[in-house]
């Protein structure tokens, strides 16, 4: 990898969303939030409304993207005064840089997503095994834990479960550990596809989890769906994700911010009875049944 450089900063976890936005267009690499409050996410039994109030976060971005535009657009971001520190990293330093950051995550359900360079904590049920990369989905984000946290809670066994927008199939995978009868991933980037494949195989569950473009589901109709995608996608795939689960099955959707609930619960209205059910921060997942 070419030669990089690092802008940390400290943010308050209410202006957290705009500034992922922000440093998303501005072409960060990687995101990484350290050296919060308390743990990011709650172990299982304890409070889950508990999270970060504020944190470092640390950004990294190619060389060759301007420093000075990165810093002026933060600078403006940012409180008046706020302390914006950068270093370089060299390409052959930052393998470890980006591992040193990563450590497992436990969810409801005793779900662990740990990366394979990590040892899973003692006493968890279900290891997943998924490394950063090219799709989204290592349980870092608060949408990836609302979804994970569901699942745990959902009574899966026997199920047959759509994990549409699977990224790097981390909910699919979640839902296979939890007995799910069948899991198909569904994604329409050809890199998350690959990531999820490669991810399936890693954590040994290829005869349970089937990953592929929409395709892979036609004609399916499932018990359990779950979609972790974002406001647009899910208000546009109202009708098709309707036509995906038996009358009386469930779903969960998340991916949007807490105010644009309202919106998607119309969106779905015609088909499915849904509701907040859980929020983390600014993000929600909604969850409910399709009507009989």
């Amino acid at each position: 990898m070419n030669a990089c450089y690092e802008v940390r900063f400290v943010v308050e976890a209410a202006a957290w969303p705009a500034l992922e936005t922000l440093l998303d267009e501005l072409g960060a690499l990687s995101l990484t939030q350290s050296e919060g409050d308390r743990a990011l996410f709650a172990e299982p039994g304890s409070d889950p409304g508990e999270r970060w109030a504020r944190f470092t976060i640390e950004a990294l971005f190619d060389d060759a993207t301007p420093r000075a535009q990165v810093l002026d657009r933060l600078r403006d971001a940012l409180p008046p005064g706020a302390a914006l520190d950068t270093r370089d990293i060299e390409g052959t330093d930052w393998a470890e840089n980006w591992k040193r950051h990563w450590q497992p995550l436990v969810f409801g359900g005793g779900l662990c997503v740990c990366p394979s360079w990590c040892e899973a904590p003692p006493g968890v049920r279900h290891v997943l095994q998924i490394d950063p990369g090219q799709a989204f989905g290592t349980g870092t984000h608060e949408t990836t834990a609302l979804c994970l946290d569901w699942l745990a809670a959902a009574g899966l066994e026997h199920c047959d479960v759509i994990d549409y927008g699977s990224g790097s199939g981390v909910l699919a995978l979640a839902a296979a550990a939890l007995g799910a009868r069948a899991v198909w991933a569904v994604d329409i980037d050809d890199a998350a596809i690959a990531t999820a494949r490669a991810n399936v195989l890693a954590n040994g569950a290829a005869g349970v989890v089937e990953v592929g473009g929409p395709e892979v589901v036609a004609g399916r109709v499932a018990d359990v769906l779950v979609a972790n995608i974002l406001l647009e996608p899910l208000l546009a795939l109202g009708a098709r994700l309707a036509g995906l689960v038996h009358p009386g099955g469930r779903i969960a959707l998340s991916g949007l911010l807490v105010g644009q609930a309202d919106a998607v619960i119309a969106a779905y209205a015609a088909d499915f009875d849904l509701a907040l059910a859980a929020t983390r921060g600014e993000w929600a997942l909604l969850a409910g049944a399709r009507r009989r």
